[in-house]
């Protein structure tokens, strides 16, 4: 091995253990995309870059990444969305080595006369764990030729890393999760135990008191009793729509997979609106006059979130929208 060959070897390995160390540091998801990434794309002198991850419950694939995107995909996000060729050949089993693709193959790419900042070929690397998919990373380039096979080798050594990193973060997320998951059935248990039967018993002493033998101001104690009995009838209500959603919310979970998807389309500046007021927990009247439109029209843009982020309620809206980085914590 003669000193050229050493020194390259010696370069890849510093760049291996720069994003290793890097996703060592990261235990949430979103961070350790975004910062492998970048270092990714700037150790190895390319110029941009994003990753597409597999949810692992709708089988839909996202945007879950992107750094120094050019001006044609900041200025229109639609372009990131939908069907394209490095993620058919993916999802068809037909891609499970880095590959090298020129912007005449790139569907995001070829039909764009401006705003690709001069962007030539990009490197599509495959990430699995096992057979499971997932995931997809492109970085990108505006040189005149192809990535070297050096270069490819090297991208899917740190593609084997990143997909570890993602597991290792999806596994965490799981692990709230279940803690989650276990906190709401003894929240449903409590209900059913404890809060219930308490609300049964004094709905039950309500009405023995209103017995026919008190005279003294009978009129003001009938009117006490109704007000409780309406409170408690209200609480009662309350109670159960609790429980409704608690089950919902387990068959939610209780779902099986679906076929994988295409990225759908992103979040229209509106809808992101809307969604920081849904974090806040404002009615879609409270959104309404926050934003100066209709109830009506908040209605369409939450069920639209709903769409786009796969979402069966607000909460896991808004949850999903944390998870990938559209909403700060």
């Amino acid at each position: 091995m003669d000193s050229s060959q050493l020194h390259q070897e010696n370069k890849e390995l510093k760049i291996i253990n720069a994003i290793a160390h890097q996703l060592n540091r990261e235990v949430g998801l979103q961070a350790a995309l975004k910062n492998s990434l970048q270092h990714t794309v700037e150790l190895l002198g390319l110029n941009t870059g994003w990753i597409w991850l597999v949810h692992q419950q709708t089988q839909s694939v996202y945007l879950a990444a992107s750094h120094n995107l050019p001006p044609a995909f900041t200025q229109q996000p639609e372009k990131l969305s939908g069907w394209c060729w490095c993620i058919e050949k993916y999802l068809t089993d037909r891609m499970d080595t880095t590959v090298n693709i020129s912007e005449i193959s790139c569907s995001r790419l070829k039909d764009l006369e401006h705003g690709t900042a001069g962007l030539r070929y990009h490197a599509s690397v495959p990430l699995f764990s096992g057979r499971e998919k997932i995931g997809i990373m492109n970085v990108l380039t505006s040189e005149s030729r192809q990535m070297t096979e050096t270069k490819l080798q090297l991208l899917h050594t740190i593609g084997d890393l990143l997909s570890m990193s993602v597991q290792r973060a999806q596994l965490f997320e799981e692990s709230k999760t279940q803690g989650a998951r276990e906190e709401r059935r003894r929240l449903s248990r409590g209900l059913g135990e404890h809060i219930l039967p308490t609300i049964d018993r004094l709905l039950i002493k309500l009405q023995a008191a209103q017995l026919p033998h008190l005279k003294e101001d009978i009129q003001s104690i009938t009117q006490s009793l109704r007000e409780s009995e309406q409170l408690a009838d209200h609480l009662l209500t309350a109670v159960q729509e609790m429980q409704d959603t608690l089950k919902d919310m387990a068959a939610t979970e209780a779902q099986p997979a679906t076929p994988l998807r295409y990225p759908g389309p992103p979040l229209s500046s509106r809808e992101k609106e809307v969604l920081t007021q849904l974090q806040s927990g404002k009615t879609n009247k409270q959104i309404a006059d926050e934003l100066f439109i209709s109830e009506r029209t908040v209605k369409f843009h939450v069920s639209a979130i709903l769409q786009k982020l796969d979402a069966a309620n607000r909460m896991e809206a808004v949850q999903v929208a944390m998870q990938r980085g559209v909403l700060s914590v």
